[in-house]
């Protein structure tokens, strides 16, 4: 596998910020310095704030007025307090807001009279919206972006409106309602929420105090070398609480362990020559790695269904999942070849529909090409052990006319490079796909399967799947497991120049 730690910088900035509409103050703000500040006094300002900028506004920014009979939302300071919060954790996100909160911050310095207070009301409500908006949305383009033939999943727009009305009026207080609100607009989906956890995690490092550890640790040390490393842990929040921060102890090797695990190192519980380095680096490239990753899940259908194919072309492995809770379990899991560089897998999602047995095999023109130098008209391999399809071929019908399938070459999964194919998924364990899939759709035992890969080649055999299997192939260069460990890959395709 190629998988490594974190040394490729990448070309690579997410970041993009959301405009805010700030416009100029009211003509009647200095007539209300002297003017007791009320909701009743805000609401109309409110309304012509949002007949002078109608254009410039978000639609939901509208329809959360509408829906509130056109009063100020944010009125309270403990309100504003809780909604300029929000929009501070957007990097979390991978949704940095600088340029928002700069200007909120400027308004909120004319927020003493019933004008201010509307026009910083509405600013902060336009704000909330297109953070919303970017926060469900893809914002960008996979393929001018990244290089990378990655077709998103359309989606409807959300409704950004109506849940945040909902939440303000049902919840306990402002945070818990806003909270509640972006929640529901974030993908749903467990790979996201650990990777916002992790970039969440790497942000909050990125500022840490120069704690430099320069000498080899073990369980029964102590000194000031042992207080460094509890520093440290700390800023990794793994720093365990001890009546003898100076010793070495039990704990303290466990807490190293977990942070040893996370940064897939050796677990020894000893503060080694591996570990103080990866302890002193300050990864700096990790986090637009984390921030574009956080992206392509909003390129990804919110209901993935709870049994599918997920093929992560970078990990170069293929796994049919099954949800468990709330999250996915594997039925089965195995190493893929996948596209040449100059053959490019491409990412997008479709619906399983056909599992053929001893497929026949039409040869492209494109390999004709390569093979032969020419085209040499309808080339039809018949099934037989020197068929490139091997026993059996998956197909989801899509545009790239591309699909999973068996190979009687089967040297290329023990390389590390496994990006070898025309395009195609060629499955390391085709029969484990097969049997899990049949068994679960279309009621199969798992000696029918067996018969089939173990038998004489026979005809070829066509299967409808009898259940809705979708097939997400997908491009993920960092990914954390359901153990917390961050993984990161090599860009098989390499970023966009």
């Amino acid at each position: 596998m190629s998988e490594r730690p974190y040394r490729r910088p990448l070309g690579l900035v997410l970041f993009a910020g959301l405009v805010l509409v700030a416009g100029g103050a009211s003509a009647t703000y200095v007539h209300q310095r002297s003017q007791r500040v009320t909701p009743a006094t805000v609401a109309p300002f409110v309304a012509e704030r949002l007949t002078t900028d109608s254009l410039a506004l978000h639609p939901a920014t509208h329809a959360l007025y509408d829906s509130l009979g056109r009063r100020p939302v944010w009125f309270a300071p403990a309100a504003r307090g809780a909604a300029l919060a929000t929009l501070r954790r957007a990097d979390r996100d991978a949704l940095p807001l600088d340029s928002a909160l700069a200007d909120l911050g400027a308004l909120s310095d004319t927020a003493a009279t019933s004008a201010g207070l509307a026009h910083l009301d509405v600013a902060l409500t336009d704000a909330l919206m297109r953070f919303g908006a970017a926060l469900a949305s893809p914002r960008v383009d996979a393929r001018a972006l990244y290089g990378i033939n990655w077709t998103p999943a359309p989606s409807a727009p959300p409704d950004l409106a109506a849940p945040l009305a909902t939440a303000l009026a049902t919840a306990a207080d402002t945070p818990a309602a806003l909270d509640a609100w972006a929640d529901g607009l974030r993908p749903p989906h467990p790979g996201y929420r650990r990777l916002r956890a992790a970039l969440a995690r790497e942000l909050d490092l990125r500022d840490r105090p120069d704690l430099a550890l320069d000498a080899d640790l073990a369980p029964g040390d102590s000194g000031a070398a042992v207080v460094r490393l509890r520093e440290r842990l700390a800023l990794e929040r793994e720093a365990p609480a001890s009546d003898m921060p100076r010793v070495f102890d039990g704990s303290l090797a466990d807490a190293l362990r977990r942070v040893q695990r996370a940064r897939a190192l050796s677990p020894t519980g000893r503060l080694d020559a591996p570990t103080r380095t990866a302890l002193n680096e300050r990864r700096a490239e990790l986090i637009p790695l984390l921030a574009l990753n956080l992206e392509k899940w909003r390129w990804l259908p919110r209901d993935l269904g709870d049994l599918h194919v997920w093929v992560n072309v970078p990990r170069f492995e293929l796994a049919l999942r099954e949800r468990a809770g709330d999250d996915w379990s594997d039925a089965t899991r195995f190493v893929t070849v996948v596209g040449a560089h100059d053959w490019e897998t491409p990412a997008f999602t479709d619906t399983m529909e056909t599992i053929v047995f001893n497929p026949t095999w039409i040869v492209p023109a494109s390999i004709q090409r390569e093979s032969y130098g020419e085209v040499r008209g309808f080339v039809e391999r018949q099934p037989g052990p020197g068929n490139a399809m091997g026993r059996v071929k998956f197909l989801f019908p899509n545009d790239h006319a591309v699909y999973v399938h068996d190979t009687p070459s089967k040297w290329a999964f023990g390389v590390d490079d496994r990006a070898r194919s025309h395009g195609c998924v060629r499955a390391g364990n085709p029969e484990a796909l097969a049997r899990e899939l049949l068994t679960r759709t279309n009621g199969w035992t798992a000696e029918r399967v067996r018969a089939i890969f173990q038998g004489p080649w026979g005809p070829t055999q066509s299967v409808t799947v009898e259940a809705t299997v979708p097939v997400h192939l997908v491009y993920f260069t960092a990914e954390v497991d359901p153990d917390g460990r961050l993984r990161v890959y090599d860009d098989v395709y390499g970023p966009a120049a």
